[in-house]
């Protein structure tokens, strides 16, 4: 099985949770008081599509010119001249995605945590990247 394959098979499972992308979001806000205060007042039946959409974006960004060109505009929505989210701070937002596979994931285990690192680790980058 490929990475991309072990990435969607997992990201399948996790979806039949209907929790999982709150569990996401209760996570990423304990890593730092700053993160839970940028979603106050937001709509959070509409970041949860947003945020399904950054996944399969970031997902792609290795396969997609479409997908790396999106990311770079997300980028710079986030950074200084937008949200203010600094590079440092998607790496917690990847630690919080990963937390909320292994409680949402039935077969999670080492392989699928690298599986979503390395899916994602070129669209990280571009935001890392874009967003300074």
């Amino acid at each position: 099985m490929d990475t991309h394959e072990i990435f969607n098979d997992s990201y399948a499972r996790c979806q039949r949770n209907k929790s999982f992308f709150l569990i996401f979001y209760r996570h990423f806000w304990q890593k730092d008081q700053r993160f839970e205060d940028l979603f106050k007042n937001v709509d959070m039946e509409q970041q949860i599509r947003m945020l399904k959409l950054s996944i399969s974006m970031i997902m792609l960004a290795s396969s997609s010119d479409q997908a790396r060109e999106g990311i770079r505009r997300f980028g710079k929505i986030h950074g200084r001249e937008g949200i203010g989210v600094q590079p440092n701070d998607f790496e917690a937002w990847l630690d919080s995605l990963i937390e909320a596979v292994s409680i949402c994931d039935p077969k999670y285990n080492d392989e699928i945590a690298l599986a979503w690192r390395q899916c994602f680790k070129q669209g990280i980058a571009i935001m890392k990247e874009e967003c300074q």
